[in-house]
């Protein structure tokens, strides 16, 4: 073939029309224009000055911090954010016991079976005692009757329901280190 005839060939053919997919491919290989935000030297500078500003308002209250308005709300955030991770870690602990196959002994004898409730609270029926709730959630302590009476360790879950004594068996791990169980009877 001669580079005549091979022109004569390139020129008579028609090449096909690319898929649309072709476009959209190569666009999204080359780099996306960032939307602009907030300098991340104006972030800190914001961060600064609230914390300035908080300070400065300590320093102003004298001694009893508690009534400084500034003072209270940042506890308030602190204590919420404690809260979310603590509620956060009782739900993934409440998931791993449910995942696990739990079995239920009440003092050494196969008892029920666990019930899941709201807010990562599990429920147990003690015979001749009443129904038991008891959650791994520490912030609930002293408060509407809850009590720690008892421990998870490993894939144990061991507490005091009135006179009787609870032990729940998994078949995996539930923790990897020791946490407290709060308990309550139910009305």
């Amino acid at each position: 073939m001669t580079e005549a005839e091979l022109d004569r060939y390139l020129d008579a053919w028609q090449a096909p029309k690319p898929p649309a997919s072709l476009r959209e491919g190569l666009r999204a290989r080359f780099p996306r224009a960032e939307r602009r935000t907030f300098a991340r030297p104006l972030r800190w500078g914001l961060a600064i000055a609230i914390l300035t500003v908080a300070l400065a308002g300590l320093a102003q209250t004298g001694p009893d911090l508690r009534d400084n308005p500034v003072f209270r709300v940042l506890s308030g955030w602190y204590t919420d954010f404690v809260q979310a991770i603590e509620t956060r870690q009782a739900a993934g602990i409440r998931n791993q016991i449910r995942e696990s196959h739990p079995q239920v002994y009440v003092d050494g004898l196969r008892a029920g079976s666990l019930e899941y409730g709201p807010a990562a609270r599990m429920d147990v029926a003690v015979p001749d005692e009443g129904v038991y709730s008891f959650v791994t959630y520490s912030l609930v302590a002293g408060r509407g009757g809850w009590i720690e009476t008892g421990r998870i360790q490993g894939n144990v879950i061991e507490f005091q329901a009135g006179s009787r004594h609870v032990r729940i068996v998994c078949d995996k791990p539930i923790v990897d280190t020791d946490r407290p169980v709060f308990v309550r009877r139910r009305p």
